[in-house]
């Protein structure tokens, strides 16, 4: 059996983790591929980081964790017949992690669904990003045998110093997200999902929630935030998010939003948050950066909005019109199952592992 072995920073509650490496590996072992994962943070420090709180116990454990990362490339990883790293072996500091890798493992792919070569100025905080090396990636990319990317836009970047980049998108099981039950609710719900470092970015709504507010009626949703919005708004609901009611959150939304900024690093996003309401039968409302606007087709699954009039009129008429919330959800969950789902995307992942695997056979031979 051809195995392999993933490295991610990021647990599974992460969801570059669960979507771009774990979901594929029910699908691998069945075409004889064994797929193994190792992570650097545990949940427990995810969950530190995310809230942002024991900054020392966070601090004392790094070293240990990089340690045994680094066990892990000098004992365990030549084992397997290829390496999958997620991103990058370790985020701060230059990258002798994977230089040590390169150095024992020879059949090594990237795969990547950020622009982490541009610093992220509105949702990272400053100390991570001062210690962060963002031009590591360009460096270090020629060495990989493959790079996997989630848009053209990164596909750009990669393909200057790696001639061998393939896109594949952030993609959900369509037949999962189906399952997701809408609760009943009176009145029409907004929804977001995300992290506290995405904060800001949902900030980018409020005039546009303000205003519609005063003219309509509505309830707002926020998943993932550790406190509440300074927002005059009569109806805001805050969830926790957790990983086993990952799919329940979208059932208590009417409407998915999506809010960027349009800076570089926004415009490498992958706009996975639109498929993953799409799959769940929401229709949507953007900012037309990056992926996102050949995402969504306006007045079909969703609209896109660039200005806070755009975003008041669009959320308007999903409010006002049931009928057209139904069609354009419907729409969405068929551009997904057509275009975004992760059986119709592992060829590709088989492909590429495939051609490592028939390339290290040449080369044993």
């Amino acid at each position: 059996m051809f195995s392999v072995l993933a490295f991610t920073v990021k647990p599974i509650e992460s969801a570059d983790c669960r979507y771009r490496i774990l979901q594929y590996r029910n699908l691998a072992q069945q075409e004889g591929i064994r797929l193994d994962h190792r992570t650097l943070l545990g949940s427990s420090f995810f969950k530190w980081q995310i809230r942002n709180v024991r900054p020392l116990a966070r601090l004392l454990l790094y070293p240990f964790l990089v340690l045994i990362r680094l066990w892990q490339i000098m004992f365990l990883a030549p084992k397997y017949d290829a390496v999958w790293v997620l991103r990058e072996m370790a985020p701060l500091g230059p990258p002798i992690l994977e230089w040590v890798l390169f150095r024992r493992c020879k059949n090594v792919i990237l795969d990547i669904d950020d622009a982490l070569h541009i610093s992220d100025k509105v949702g990272s905080r400053l100390i991570p990003r001062l210690l962060r090396d963002e031009s590591k990636f360009g460096r270090v990319a020629p060495c990989y045998k493959a790079v996997v990317v989630g848009n053209r836009y990164l596909a750009d970047f990669y393909s200057r110093y790696s001639s061998n980049v393939h896109i594949i998108p952030t993609v959900v099981d369509a037949d999962f997200y189906a399952t997701v039950l809408h609760t009943p609710s009176e009145v029409p719900r907004v929804g977001w999902v995300g992290t506290p470092l995405n904060k800001s970015r949902v900030e980018l709504l409020r005039p546009a929630l303000e205003a519609l507010a005063r003219e309509r009626h509505f309830e707002l949703v926020v998943v993932g935030l550790n406190g509440p919005l300074d927002w005059d708004l009569p109806m805001v609901r805050y969830l926790n998010w957790n990983l086993a009611d990952e799919l329940n959150f979208f059932g208590h939304f009417d409407i998915g939003v999506m809010p960027l900024e349009d800076s570089p690093f926004a415009r490498g996003k992958c706009a996975f948050k639109l498929i993953q309401y799409m799959a769940a039968g929401l229709p949507v409302v953007a900012s037309p950066v990056g992926v996102n606007s050949d995402i969504v087709m306006s007045g079909r699954n969703g609209y896109l909005a660039e200005t806070q009039d755009e975003w008041q009129s669009s959320l308007r008429q999903l409010i006002d019109d049931p009928a057209l919330r139904q069609r354009f959800g419907e729409n969405g969950r068929e551009l997904v199952r057509r275009s975004y789902s992760v059986r119709g995307m592992w060829p590709a992942y088989s492909a590429i592992l495939r051609g490592v695997e028939r390339e290290a056979s040449v080369c044993a031979s």
